[in-house]
């Protein structure tokens, strides 16, 4: 049912703001840490130290160290390893490395001294594109929207057709945030 559906979306919406406000912004001081991009089941931040537990706010390590199980999975035994990395709502590292670039809401480029570890999004733009960190960094400094091609078949009418359509491919265009004069940085909207 769609209203089923709408309701998991809304709680995902909100927990990933509590994990925010009540973690990350409540347990870490702010010049210790950036936020990239969030999305309802993701949030891709930059960090000061290499772990979360080297730059807890001062006086608040010990409270940290119970709030922490209950958003991170444990780490203690292999036993409660294999049983969390499987445990739902627990918030599981899903990539680490050495840069960021991102455009808008789903399409960003994460990446490392060894490429082979890069993750990209690039909503709405087919797989079959390879884009590197250079494509994001191009369209970032230059604000040029690239085009390309989609090519592909469409079945219709009992017939098998070709297509070659040309679209716009990444956009610098963030409608969600407020960018500053910095070229790079975001803030909130004043709606």
């Amino acid at each position: 049912s769609s209203g089923i559906n709408a309701e998991y979306g809304q709680y995902a919406k909100l927990k990933m703001l509590r994990f925010y406000f009540e973690v990350i912004d409540h347990y870490i001081d702010r010049q210790h840490f950036n936020l990239l991009e969030m999305d309802t089941d993701s949030l891709y931040f930059a960090l000061s130290a290499e772990t979360l537990d080297e730059v807890i706010k001062p006086g608040l390590f010990e409270e940290w160290l119970t709030v922490k199980q209950k958003w991170f999975p444990r780490t203690d035994t292999a036993e409660n390893i294999a049983y969390d990395k499987r445990t739902p709502g627990l918030f599981k590292l899903e990539w680490q490395g050495d840069g960021f670039v991102g455009l808008n809401a789903k399409t960003y480029f994460c990446y490392s001294e060894d490429p082979r570890a890069d993750k990209y999004s690039s909503k709405g733009i087919s797989r079959a594109f390879s884009l590197s960190k250079e494509d994001y960094l191009q369209v970032l400094l230059t604000k040029a929207i690239p085009t390309q091609e989609n090519k592909g078949f469409v079945f219709k009418n009992s017939k098998m057709y070709s297509y070659v359509m040309k679209k716009q491919g990444l956009s610098y265009v963030y409608c969600k945030r407020k960018l500053l004069a910095d070229g790079m940085s975001t803030t909130y909207l004043d709606v």
